[in-house]
């Protein structure tokens, strides 16, 4: 009876142990996932962008195991992997945060600064032709931001999409689509700051005219899944430390940002209002 009783505890013992030895290997662990729907190129293309920043959080954070990164720029693949393998943490679009901020948990502990710029803004254009009131747009309008529709319409034009007179329509080419506006095989298109300020400077500038623009919007915020934890906390110093570490600045420019800025205390009101009341929380 005794040696029965000594075995239960050793087994309980190692149970215990292997618990233990699996939180302690979890309570390290940074893995993330990036999150742009609509961003040209592949997952493929940008997994060596994503090997460097695990790699510069993981020595920074000086972690025991390494940091694994994920990137999306598709919808469903995206949802699929946060349902199946959450990670800690992840950079998203506004639109997608917006969308599935409540779903997945996301609590923002940072902010891209895109071009320097803490704010983002979204510029409706039209061909110069059909310049005039953008209620009247009865065709398609394209931007690589509109694969989240309902986020979308309700950031740009504080309402649901299916109140819009026109469609919204994602791409993965944004200035293709410009081409298809300055010829008329597209009613108007959507840029967000970015690209604007690129376009400005094409040719293609002088055929096409802003008729609306969104209010100034958070840019892509850095979130934690979860209850934020001392991970959390040291994720976001590590990621306001980059625009003046002189071994970061190689990767931001891969990452496309000026750095992380602290997370954007107007992030939390757009959510999106799932009980169907009014665009937003």
């Amino acid at each position: 009876m005794k040696t029965i009783k000594v075995v239960w505890v050793i087994f309980l013992v190692a149970i215990a142990a292997l618990f233990w030895r699996g939180s302690a290997l979890s309570a390290d662990a940074l893995d993330f996932v990036v999150i742009q729907p609509g961003q040209p190129g592949s997952a493929e293309d940008a997994q060596p962008v994503m090997d460097a920043l695990a790699a510069y959080i993981h020595q920074k954070a000086g972690l025991d195991r390494p940091v694994k990164g994920r990137y999306y720029n598709e919808l469903d693949p995206a949802l699929d992997f946060l349902h199946n393998r959450p990670p800690a943490w992840g950079i998203v679009s506004l639109g997608f945060y917006s969308e599935a901020a409540d779903t997945f948990q996301m609590t923002a502990v940072a902010a891209t600064r895109p071009g320097g710029h803490a704010k983002d803004i979204w510029r409706l254009v039209v061909s110069k032709e059909k310049s005039g009131d953008w209620k009247t747009l009865k065709g398609k309008v394209l931007g690589n931001m509109l694969f989240e529709r309902d986020a979308a319409a309700c950031l740009l034009f504080d309402m649901p999409a299916d109140r819009l007179p026109f469609t919204l329509e994602g791409t993965f080419q944004p200035l293709r689509s410009l081409r298809k506006v300055a010829r008329g095989d597209a009613d108007g298109a959507v840029l967000d700051r970015t690209q604007y300020e690129a376009v400005k400077a094409l040719p293609l500038a002088k055929d096409i005219t802003v008729v609306h623009t969104s209010r100034e919007l958070p840019a892509s915020p850095v979130v934690w899944f979860g209850d934020p934890d001392a991970r959390a906390r040291d994720l976001a110093a590590i990621l306001l430390g980059m625009k003046e570490d002189g071994d970061a600045q190689t990767l931001l420019k891969l990452l496309q940002t000026d750095g992380f800025g602290p997370a954007d205390p107007d992030l939390p009101q757009y959510r999106l209002d799932r009980k169907g009341a009014a665009c937003f929380q």
